[in-house]
């Protein structure tokens, strides 16, 4: 099998600073003191919570924490957690990709018969050439 790097393609990234607005809102929509949140999560300072409510320090819940906020919240985490696509974010992939033995004749049917935009398609994906 050979490597073959396939295109790049956004990947999913936590947008922290809307997470963090979002964890301050569902509290306060629930009227929920910060006070409450330490004793639920058997901390010492209340700093971390105010932590993770301000966007301008970056810092979110562990996934333990997040799981328990999700509990007292009543909501899931998916609702805690705000995704973004970032442009800049980009994953190129290294796949194994089989060559399958394919004949050069058959390689020619396809190129034959194929649009351009497929062609290439393969080309990229499977390492032929045509």
């Amino acid at each position: 099998m050979e490597y073959k790097s396939s295109t790049s393609f956004s990947i999913p990234v936590i947008d922290v600073e809307s997470t963090s607005q979002n964890l301050k809102r569902l509290r306060e929509e629930r009227n929920i003191k910060v006070s409450e949140i330490q004793k639920s999560l058997n901390m010492t300072y209340p700093q971390a919570i105010y932590t993770w409510e301000n966007p301008d320090e970056k810092i979110l819940p562990t996934l333990d924490h997040l799981v328990a906020l999700s509990t007292i919240y009543k909501v899931s985490i998916d609702e805690m957690i705000v995704i973004k696509y970032a442009n800049d974010a980009n994953l190129t992939v290294k796949e194994k990709h089989p060559l399958y033995g394919i004949k050069k004749e058959i390689l020619d049917f396809i190129a034959n018969i194929s649009s351009s935009d497929t062609r290439s398609a393969l080309e990229e994906y499977y390492g032929f050439s045509f």
